[in-house]
């Protein structure tokens, strides 16, 4: 039969095994009715979930602050563990990391410990297939062939963890995407009946992880957007360091071939650039501080400015949605003016601006009449407006003031 809620904690006992519970099948514990597990009675009025089964709380966790909190807590409380954990890592660093119940400064003990390392921690080295619940038995095997890591194991008789099951839901080249519930020496072992509840429900906490991914794909592409309309050349970076999405102006950056995109992450030519760039974008991703140093691409023509900078992110994040963002600057050329934006801050004519962008451009006044139709004298008229206009006496001061009018301009429309 399925576990009974509110089952008592039980003595270590490790003859209880079992054969890994397979062949065993459970009733559905997912599904409602009298023999269902619901969150009512799990929670009081006040969880604000009544009613809810397990499969339900986990498709619902990804629409409220602690959704995915409650929903580890159920499933937790379903399974006789003490705790719940969900944890998203990749090949530097833990980019999701919750543990309920957990110490305020659980996160940083578990890098303090190096706990995202299978040498150190026997729950990542004993890891299974996508989907596979691993236990007791599998941690005591893996520690058999490659010891056992003390610190770690302190660590986990302190949180109540040292036993427990668990699986990973998602698995992609350098990440992964796993669910553990944590027994500690009062919970006893784990049963076959409470991996049997905790198997039935890893496809339903999966669509949750997914729904979670497309929403903040959603938010993505919203953001990404954003800067598209602000002609701002920029990418965004998810919490394992791909570049999730670029904007259109980001394009003639990567047409230069200094920069440019392999496995997913953006990398440059020049190798020890490349190494400064990765190092920043680490930190920025990790919400650590970015180094304050200038980016400037080697051999860029024109220079241009790479700036790395973390985005805020949300409480429940398997980081998929946008961690960083880095922007590409270049000092304006004459080329990018816009003669209608000259008009309106210089008090010109549409004409005139266009005459003071390519003036600016640095073409001649026989060049300015030919693209324009118009005659020589026509644009020497138009000159001589335009400078009285702006109160300048020389083409020189001229160009200096509408490049830096498009400066202005470029930057109210950026980041």
């Amino acid at each position: 039969m399925c576990l009974p809620m509110g089952a008592g904690r039980r003595r270590v006992n490790r003859d209880e095994w079992g054969d890994h519970g397979q062949g065993y099948r459970p009733c559905n514990p997912l599904q409602g009715g009298r023999r269902g597990i619901r969150l009512n009675a799990l929670f009081g009025e006040e969880s604000g979930i009544l009613g809810q089964t397990l499969a339900e709380a986990f498709l619902a966790a990804p629409f409220s602050d602690d959704g995915w909190d409650k929903a580890l807590r159920a499933l937790a409380s379903a399974t006789g563990s003490s705790r719940g954990h969900l944890i998203a890592m990749n090949q530097r660093h833990a980019r999701f990391n919750w543990m309920t119940d957990a110490p305020l400064d659980y996160g940083q003990m578990f890098v303090d410990i190096e706990a995202y390392k299978p040498e150190v921690n026997y729950r990542i080295g004993a890891m299974g297939a996508p989907m596979a619940v691993t236990f007791e038995a599998d941690y005591d095997a893996f520690r058999r062939q490659a010891g056992t890591n003390e610190v770690y194991l302190s660590h986990a008789r302190d949180l109540e963890g040292e036993f427990g099951c668990q699986s990973v839901l998602m698995r992609g080249e350098g990440s992964m995407i796993g669910l553990a519930m944590l027994h500690g020496n009062a919970d006893g072992l784990s049963t076959p009946d409470q991996r049997a509840v905790f198997g039935a429900c890893l496809p339903h906490v999966l669509a949750g992880v997914r729904l979670q991914n497309a929403i903040d794909h959603q938010g993505t592409e919203l953001l990404r957007g954003s800067l598209d309309m602000m002609r701002t050349a920029a990418m965004l970076i998810d919490g394992a360091g791909r570049v999730c999405a670029w904007t259109h102006p980001a394009e003639d950056v990567l047409s230069g071939g200094l920069l440019f995109i392999a496995d997913g992450q953006l990398q440059a030519a020049h190798s020890g650039f490349d190494t400064m760039l990765q190092r920043v974008v680490g930190a920025a991703i990790a919400s650590q501080p970015v180094p304050l140093q200038d980016l400037w691409v080697p051999h860029a023509s024109p220079p241009l400015l790479v700036e790395v900078n973390p985005l805020p992110l949300r409480p429940w994040s398997f980081g998929f949605a946008p961690a960083a963002i880095i922007t590409f600057r270049s000092p304006l050329r004459g080329d990018m003016l816009d003669g209608g934006v000259l008009a309106q801050a210089l008090g010109l004519t549409r004409a005139e601006g266009d005459v003071t962008a390519m003036v600016a451009m640095g073409q001649t006044r026989q060049a300015i009449a030919a693209a324009r139709s118009t005659s020589v004298q026509t644009v020497t008229a138009q000159m001589r407006s335009i400078f009285q206009k702006c109160g300048v006496r020389r083409e020189a001061e001229l160009v200096a003031m509408a490049l830096q009018i498009g400066q202005l301009s470029r930057n109210a429309r950026e980041i």
